[in-house]
């Protein structure tokens, strides 16, 4: 019985990736869902309580591992007690960058699903959310910095939210593009160089 269940939720998640890429998620029925699968409504009402929390039981547990690598990442860039130590930080961005991008291109199945198809979920527009999460922990490593700068005015939420957009739009653009891997690890590589020297720059360190 236990095979059987689990045969049926994974017929069931196969057919709705297909579809969720075919129609988007709005334009995806339970029904068809369903028929695609050879599964009943009831059996798919067994496994799920909604198309919603199919489709976030397909994309959270990548989406959650993303979360975690970043988290782990950036712990390591908080304990900021000179200029040089600021700068050697900066130099791991490049590793940090790196790492994401291999998470990222190892479940390019369900990121290219949820680009192409979060649409109508909790999950849209999950690119603009990411630099959302990626403004934050920077501004958080800028103001650790702040007594190690010549110009700590400068650190402003603003300048951060547009360098924030344009690094993670890099490598997202570029998966979304169909780039390969190793080329998006060096857009993504020139694009944080960018990004650095414009900010030291500005803020004198």
């Amino acid at each position: 019985m236990a095979y059987d269940f689990e045969q049926t939720h994974e017929r069931i998640m196969k057919s709705a990736v297909a579809l969720f890429r075919e129609r988007g998620f709005s334009g995806a029925s339970i029904r068809q869902i369903c028929k695609d699968a050879g599964v009943t409504n009831g059996a798919f009402y067994a496994h799920f309580e909604s198309k919603e929390d199919l489709f976030e039981k397909l994309v959270e547990p990548v989406l959650e591992g993303m979360r975690q690598l970043y988290d782990t990442e950036n712990e390591h860039y908080m304990d900021i007690r000179s200029a040089e130590e600021a700068n050697a930080v900066l130099k791991q961005t490049f590793s940090s960058n790196t790492l994401l991008i291999r998470y990222l291109y190892e479940n390019a199945g369900i990121f290219l699903l949820l680009l192409s198809a979060g649409a109508g979920t909790r999950y849209e527009n999950y690119c603009e959310k990411l630099a959302e999460y990626e403004i934050d922990n920077t501004m958080a490593f800028l103001e650790k910095c702040r007594p190690f700068v010549k110009h700590p005015e400068n650190i402003t939420a603003g300048v951060v939210k547009r360098m924030s957009f344009f690094a993670v739009s890099a490598v997202f653009d570029s998966f979304a593009n169909g780039m390969p891997e190793e080329e998006t690890v060096r857009e993504s590589h020139l694009a944080s160089a960018f990004c650095i020297a414009g900010m030291k720059e500005v803020i004198g360190l």
